[in-house]
Order: structure tokens, then sequence, then C-alpha cells
């Protein structure tokens, strides 16, 4: 599949298709349609990022269930998840593309690719899946 057909989805919380999907579902979409790969990205209850601590935590625990955490911001690499901070809650995940550009989400223009260098400051962790 084409990378492009994943941008401009529009934003849907709790979502994951080409309707509409929230940052798990872009995540979700790269994986199954460009890696051809499930990854088991839910604990089973949806999140509406209203309680940042628990959000976060329970976001990592399902991370790290099936990925490594990547140290280093400037090691991402293509297929890396990255948790993206926001002043209103843990933010958002995404994606690398490649060592430059993240797949994510935004509200308002739905699922964009941004250069990781305009990111950095905001990336809080990033994860490797296990192959």
């Amino acid at each position: 599949m084409d990378l492009n057909k994943l941008i401009g989805i529009p934003f849907k919380l709790n979502h994951k298709d080409f309707k509409g999907c929230d940052c798990r579902g872009i995540v979700h979409l790269y994986y199954s349609f460009i890696k051809d790969k499930i990854l088991p990205f839910s604990d089973g209850k949806k999140i509406f990022f209203r309680d940042i601590k628990n959000d976060k935590e329970r976001i990592v625990s399902v991370l790290k269930t099936f990925s490594k955490r990547v140290i280093n911001v400037n090691d991402l690499q293509e297929g890396d998840i990255v948790i993206i901070k926001d002043p209103k809650s843990i933010g958002a995940l995404g994606v690398c593309i490649n060592n430059k550009q993240i797949l994510h989400m935004d509200r308002v223009v739905g699922s964009c690719l941004t250069r990781i260098r305009y990111l950095k400051e905001f990336i809080l962790s990033g994860y490797r899946p296990n192959d």
C-alpha cells in the first residue's frame, strides 16, 4: 500500500480505519497496511486521554508487551512508535516513517507527516516493536 493513503485521514477518537482514526489508530493502520503486521495495541479498554498519568501508564504498559524502549531520540528508526507530549494530555502516538519524519494525528488536519526535528523536544519516548 502507498503511504500517501495514510495522509489526511480525519481524526476520530478510538477509531482505526480510513474513515477516521486517533493516534493509536494511525499506528495500527501503518503497521497493518504498510508493514503487514498486527500489533496488540490495546488493553481492551477505550482511552479518552483525560487522565494523563493513568492513560500514559496504560499506553506504555501495552507498548512494553511487544516492543523495547529506544533511549535516545536520535536513534529513532523506521517503524519506531513515539509518544509525543501535548500540554493537555500525554499527547499522541506516532510512527517514524524514516529517520526524518513521523506519521501522526493532528486533531485539525488529521493524519500527517511532520519532520522529527520539529517534534524532537516534544517526544517523550520511543518504542521499537520486536521482530
